[in-house]
């Protein structure tokens, strides 16, 4: 297990919890959340060494990934076909921009762990990396929370690096930003992200984000994609006039069109301004290249090989070839489309009747786009919770999601998720799992 829980004296696992129970309103407040019923009480805990073994083997799939792909194509473009995908898939899409390291800006894995073994199910790659602000905010909150309890201060508890700078100081490297440059981080009021609908209020939400950018001495604000201008000279506009870079946090797909994505497309492509990152990054999070590091694996060196057998679950493109096995092998797959994310259309086999199995598979080849990956037995997160309505505290064996970042190949921070009590399995904020930062113990 990741979580050290178990490992503590119980005398320490109660003076934690007892922490927790007095602070978490002053931890949760401000973050953004679907679920109405349920608040955890803690946040998990894990030992420095295994964060630093995560983030190693993010590091090592993101790399991976985009040898992958290079082995494949030249360019966005060429990477867009390849993967199947038609021409407007990925919004503001450069398809002549050259696959470099440079689209690795930010990587965010999705790892589960099976018997104590990490597995990266997802590779989230992208500037639009949700989550920094609240895991970074409920970390700092909890260790404030225990901070003066002689008991709890012997532990040593510490918060990963700030996952908000990292960001920010890749965001300067790589647009060679100086403190004249005028900086806006830019966010969609038509995506899922609880409460980002209302424009004016995410920009009051976010301002202790602008204010931490301005203290690292960037000319930082936000604003939303759908609100941006041009002004008479070509130059991308904010509420308080032109800007010269944005830090893109909207995932480039599926977006509703708006005059603002238009002058950003426009201001983008003149180069007028910086923009953090190309939308090209999304090609990479694709499912479908974790299953292209399966089919390559006799063409990696032996030791990046070993990582893929051990730490990526056996990824495959579904097709007709294969649907026979699929269907006499239910239990043994998770069937996935290749281009979503957020839990949208996943179909854990074992957890469904053989009936919805079959026809979720029929659909998936109906449609094309789908991957079936090998399904493994996560392992429980003992979390304690308060529940809103009664604030009865309850214990629950849960399952969870470790996330670390990596932004410009520098790991800092990690985005935890677990289901609630009677929760289904997916580990999704959409469908009702909580989210948290992570402590952790020398």
């Amino acid at each position: 297990m990741s979580d050290v829980w178990q490992q503590l004296p119980e005398a320490t696992r109660t003076a934690l919890v007892r922490r927790g129970t007095a602070a978490w309103r002053e931890v949760y407040e401000g973050v953004a959340t679907h679920n109405k019923e349920w608040r955890p009480l803690r946040p998990p805990i894990m030992s420095a060494a295994t964060y630093d073994s995560m983030t190693g083997i993010s590091a090592t799939i993101a790399r991976l990934i985009l040898a992958a792909c290079q082995r494949r194509a030249g360019t966005a473009g060429e990477l867009r076909r390849a993967l199947g995908m038609p021409v407007g898939y990925i919004d503001l899409l450069d398809e002549d921009l050259p696959l470099t390291e440079d689209l690795l800006g930010g990587v965010r894995a999705d790892i589960l762990l099976s018997d104590g073994t990490p597995y990266v199910v997802e590779a989230n790659i992208d500037s639009a990396l949700g989550g920094a602000h609240d895991s970074d905010g409920v970390a700092r909150r909890f260790l404030d929370a225990y901070a003066g309890d002689p008991m709890l201060d012997e532990l040593g508890l510490q918060a990963p690096a700030s996952a908000v700078d990292a960001r920010y100081e890749a965001v300067r490297s790589a647009l060679q930003l100086t403190g004249e440059d005028r900086l806006a981080m830019v966010f969609t009021t038509g995506g899922t992200y609880p409460g980002s609908q209302d424009g004016l209020a995410m920009i009051k939400l976010l301002e202790s984000f602008s204010e931490r950018g301005r203290e690292l001495g960037l000319d930082m604000r936000v604003y939303p994609v759908e609100w941006l201008t041009l002004d008479d000279d070509g130059r991308l506009c904010v509420d308080d006039g032109p800007i010269d870079a944005v830090l893109r946090m909207f995932v480039p797909q599926g977006m509703k069109p708006s005059d603002g994505l238009d002058a950003l497309g426009t201001a983008v492509a003149s180069r007028s301004v910086r923009m953090f990152t190309a939308t090209a990054s999304w090609l990479l999070a694709s499912k479908t290249i974790l299953a292209w590091l399966w089919s390559d694996l006799y063409e990696l060196d032996p030791a990046d090989a070993e990582v893929v057998r051990q730490h990526v679950p056996r990824t495959e493109i579904l097709s007709a070839v294969l649907r026979e096995r699929v269907l006499a092998e239910q239990r043994e797959w998770v069937l996935k489309p290749n281009g979503s994310y957020g839990g949208v259309g996943v179909v854990v086999g074992p957890e469904v009747d053989a009936a919805t199995w079959a026809n979720a598979v029929e659909e998936a080849l109906s449609e094309g786009g789908y991957i079936v990956q090998q399904h493994i037995e996560v392992d429980r997160l003992t979390m304690q919770f308060v529940h809103l309505e009664s604030e009865e505290i309850h214990e629950a064996d849960v399952p969870f999601c470790v996330a670390p970042y990596l932004f410009a190949g520098i790991p800092a921070g990690a985005y935890l998720r677990f289901t609630v009590p009677g929760a289904g399995p997916v580990v999704n904020v959409g469908q009702g799992a909580l989210t948290s930062g992570l402590l952790l113990m020398p």
